[in-house]
């Protein structure tokens, strides 16, 4: 059976997305990456989007990466390889960290390679017990592509990176969340409820106060020069919405002596 994506929309307003390809730890044909790309794309037209759930099938695997049985046809040579992760992975991934709403990863077992990458590319992870993060590809005889690399780079800075790529270190779970891997680590039994909190956590939020916050966090972690006061302006903006308005008036109303 061939791997998809699997996008179920929920009445909360939240989209779960499930990589499923079970028989291959959930790995990524070039169809899944494009598939993946697409989805994240489209939520930019969704204003009542609050959150979006990446998971992989079942509970050996987030995801194992890239379906490494396609490289024959589709990174046999420098030419295809620069095709391969620049039109189809890098933008895949640029486009899951662009999401204009946070992006939360629930994790179980191996999160390898490109499913590292993926999972960096979200704003939370959360994942039990199980979880195994790495990118032994030196071990297939190559790099990670250096793009790709910037991301986690930007995410872990150069030591963990250093651990994962050079010395091929594969983190488990308490350990990936000593360094910035893991944003918090349940047991296997409490996952699902963990992950629900979190997403509780999101929800409870003003929308618009998300996504400035996500614009704002996007922005500092992918351009070191200062703010600029233009950039500081644009985001007094929820000063003239209804919902700053409603929810400070409510929160005045819910303070005042019975």
């Amino acid at each position: 059976m061939t791997g998809h994506i699997h996008s179920t929309v929920r009445a909360d307003g939240i989209v779960a997305l499930t990589i499923s390809n079970p028989s291959k730890r959930n790995a990524l044909t070039v169809e899944m990456w494009r598939d993946l790309r697409q989805l994240f794309s489209d939520f930019h037209g969704d204003s009542e989007l609050r959150c979006v759930l990446i998971a992989g099938h079942g509970a050996d695997a987030f995801s194992a990466g890239a379906d490494i049985s396609q490289f024959a046809s589709t990174r046999a040579t420098p030419e295809q390889t620069e095709k391969y992760h620049e039109e189809i992975v890098g933008p895949c991934l640029k486009a899951i960290a662009d999401c204009p709403v946070p992006v939360v990863a629930k994790l179980r077992g191996h999160v390898m390679g490109g499913g590292l990458e993926i999972a960096g590319a979200c704003d939370l992870r959360i994942g039990d017990t199980s979880v195994l993060m790495g990118a032994p590809v030196g071990r297939l005889g190559f790099a990670l592509a250096f793009g790709e690399t910037q991301s986690l780079f930007n995410l872990v800075g150069y030591s963990v990176l250093a651990e994962i790529l050079i010395e091929g270190r594969v983190l488990r779970a308490d350990e990936a969340a000593a360094r910035g891997l893991l944003t918090r680590v349940a047991a296997p039994e409490d996952l699902d409820a963990t992950v629900e909190n979190t997403l509780s956590g999101v929800c409870a939020n003003s929308p618009l106060a998300t996504r400035m916050h996500k614009q704002q966090l996007r922005r500092l972690m992918t351009d070191s020069s200062p703010v600029t006061h233009s950039e500081r302006v644009e985001m007094y903006a929820f000063a003239r919405s209804e919902e700053y308005s409603r929810r400070t008036a409510m929160f005045l109303r819910k303070g005042k002596p019975a």
